[in-house]
């Protein structure tokens, strides 16, 4: 007598029934992938890193590149806002959603000096404000080395370039370039680069310095720049000789100190101010120009507005009581032109 068949062999066989019942060419469908399993994760919850930076800075969480609840509550409002499944998690759309804001960004940034030092700290006239540190919006900072004249550095350089590098930020320098005390002039005018006894030599080698003070407060806070803006304007607390030929010498010697220790060099300063301190001289250099308290739309006027000294707008700046606010001129935002005026952090 014949065993009946289990149920295993009755499902065994009419599958191969099934399969040789389908014509040539047509093949068994597959389950579909579901979205998440057809999307890679960019970022989550317990990321870090300069791709955490730009992803907090398009949904507005803090930037500080860590990716924590918080930003992942940033990310879901941010991905309701687009129409994206709002999980919080940055996946490979929402990333390229991501990246396409963030090239509209403006390039927008800040300076920082002693005034965002904390108060009571710094030089008599030049004590620290208490000022905040730029907002998660900025792209970059130009940081101060002086506390106010030349030869007293920013007493929270290395604090405020470490700010500069946990939040990956674009970086650049400046420093204020002041006329020398008569002091100053007795201690650093005969040695350097110039020769002589002449009042133009010596004034020259303490501009000179000067610049080489600064590049060793920078590289002591281990803050990297392959650019210094040297700010040129009437400075109350270290005023200017009324001879221009004499601040020229001091000039000339603070652009040769920063070139000679390789680095590029730009001026901040404006027409009125450049004139009132070093008359009609002409360097030709990259220009950094303020607009004063009028807000962005009047430091975008200054990007197209004639040149104090002959060379090209790069940055505009604007101010408030508050802070100091910069943005990049245009032909100035490209990689190029951004690898050679500031340090990428």
């Amino acid at each position: 007598m014949t065993s009946p068949l289990s149920s295993s062999r009755i499902v065994a066989i009419v599958a191969m029934t099934c399969a040789a019942l389908l014509p040539l060419g047509v093949s068994v469908i597959s389950v579909a992938p579901t979205a998440t399993a057809a999307t890679s994760v960019v970022a989550r919850t317990g990321s870090r890193g300069s791709t955490v930076v730009i992803i907090q800075r398009v949904v507005h969480a803090r930037a500080d590149g860590v990716y924590g609840p918080k930003t992942a509550v940033a990310v879901k409002v941010w991905q309701r806002s687009r129409g994206l499944r709002a999980t919080g998690v940055v996946d490979s759309l929402t990333w390229s959603r991501i990246k396409a804001d963030w090239a509209t960004v403006p390039a927008v940034g800040n300076d920082v000096s002693w005034p965002q030092c904390p108060k009571g700290t710094g030089i008599p006239l030049r004590r620290g404000k208490g000022l905040p540190m730029p907002s998660a919006s900025a792209r970059f900072v130009v940081i101060g080395l002086t506390n106010g004249p030349a030869f007293y550095p920013n007493p929270c350089l290395a604090i405020q370039t470490s700010w500069v590098k946990k939040r990956h930020l674009y970086a650049v320098t400046y420093a204020m370039t002041t006329y020398p005390t008569t002091k100053q002039v007795a201690t650093y005018g005969r040695v350097g680069p110039y020769k002589g006894t002449s009042a133009p030599a010596k004034l020259a080698n303490t501009g000179f310095a000067q610049a080489r003070f600064n590049v060793v407060s920078m590289r002591k806070a281990g803050l990297a720049s392959p650019f210094m803006w040297v700010d040129v304007e009437s400075y109350p607390v270290a005023p200017w000789s009324k001879i221009k030929a004499a601040n020229k010498a001091v000039v000339d010697g603070v652009l040769r100190g920063y070139r000679e220790s390789d680095l590029h060099v730009g001026v901040y300063s404006t027409p009125y101010m450049w004139r009132g301190v070093v008359g009609s001289a002409r360097y030709r250099l990259p220009e950094w120009r303020p607009a004063g308290p009028r807000g962005k739309v009047a430091a975008q006027a200054r990007c197209s507005a004639p040149s104090f000294q002959g060379g090209r707008a790069v940055l505009a700046q604007w101010s408030s009581t508050a802070a100091d606010y910069n943005i990049i001129c245009p032909g100035y935002a490209n990689r190029t032109a951004l690898a050679a005026h500031f340090h990428k952090y």
